[in-house]
């Protein structure tokens, strides 16, 4: 039962059960606090304001909203400057997606 339990948790680091990656970012078994530029920045538009989504997820279960329309929404920003990821993973068991959006 041991050896089939370790074959199991294999299989799900190696079919990347959680990998949560934003464009422009890096996916690797290990990656602690990587934070990736995602296209270009709009020089017009100052970057003020700042707001934040995540979405994160353990082993086969994902749940949150990473998506550029709520970090908006959560920064109240109707313009935006420019965009970053942030993203943690640990041996594809415990892993998070954050979309950081600067703007106005």
């Amino acid at each position: 039962m041991k050896k089939l339990l370790f074959v199991a948790a294999i299989a799900a680091v190696a079919s990347g059960c959680v990998y949560v990656t934003p464009a422009n970012s890096i996916t690797a078994p290990i990656a602690l606090d990587v934070q990736c530029p995602a296209g270009s920045v709009d020089n017009d538009v100052k970057p003020a304001k700042m707001g934040t989504a995540t979405a994160s997820g353990i082993i086969l279960f994902c749940e949150g909203d990473a998506s550029l329309k709520a970090a908006m929404d959560n920064g109240g920003i109707k313009k935006v400057h420019h965009v970053d990821y942030k993203t943690k993973n640990i041996l594809g068991i415990v892993s998070s997606a954050t979309t950081i959006v600067w703007g106005e």
